[in-house]
């Protein structure tokens, strides 16, 4: 059986500048990092700590955060490039009017090929960037897991942990923010229970 714990980024510039996050690099604020060692306390008194491994975005906020988790559980964050947040493309920083007021818009039946942007990620593109760590994550040996990234990615990983396909968000999706944690076990016959979902600590 295994356990996976994911954490979505605390409180970052981009949450309070409004400019959208995706790949621009923001850094967690002064509560942001409270946030975040606050989670790692709370994590470790519902028994997180040795023999857990942790695997993180490379996008600073995300690394911070995991980085405050780590001086309370002592887990070296493992980065995995495959955890990094929608790209919006030309939309990467912009204030949310801008981006409003620039994205392409979207038809009345989800597509997920559709991009906001030229050089933006697509849900499908983003779909088939997390498929094989999902996959790892599943069948690796490890049994104890935290994933530390961002609200879109974290809602892809939930919607293949929930048995979904790329198609199937356009009727269901998940929905987090800043600090949220959600935990699943895996059963060994690939049985998944939801013990909490974007649940928030503070």
């Amino acid at each position: 059986m295994k356990t996976i714990i994911l954490v979505q980024h605390t409180e970052a510039e981009h949450h309070l500048n409004g400019r959208i996050g995706a790949w621009q690099d923001w850094n967690l604020t002064a509560h942001g990092r409270e946030q975040a060692f606050r989670i790692g306390e709370w994590l470790k008194c519902t028994g997180c700590g040795s023999g857990w491994a942790m695997y993180v975005s490379p996008q600073a906020r995300a690394r911070q955060t995991a980085d405050e988790i780590s001086r309370t559980l002592g887990i070296t964050p493992v980065v995995r490039e495959e955890l990094r947040e929608v790209n919006a493309g030309e939309g990467n920083g912009k204030t949310r009017e801008w981006y409003r007021e620039h994205a392409a818009p979207r038809g009345p039946v989800f597509d997920p090929d559709h991009r906001d942007f030229p050089d933006a990620e697509s849900d499908r593109e983003l779909w088939n960037r997390l498929l094989p760590f999902y996959t790892d994550l599943v069948s690796s040996a490890g049994e104890r897991v935290i994933v530390v990234s961002h609200g879109t990615t974290l809602s892809f990983l939930q919607s293949m942990l929930s048995g979904q396909s790329v198609e199937d968000r356009g009727r269901f999706r998940f929905n987090g923010r800043s600090g949220s944690l959600s935990r699943f076990t895996v059963e060994d016959s690939g049985r998944v229970t939801a013990d909490y979902v974007n649940h928030f600590i503070d």
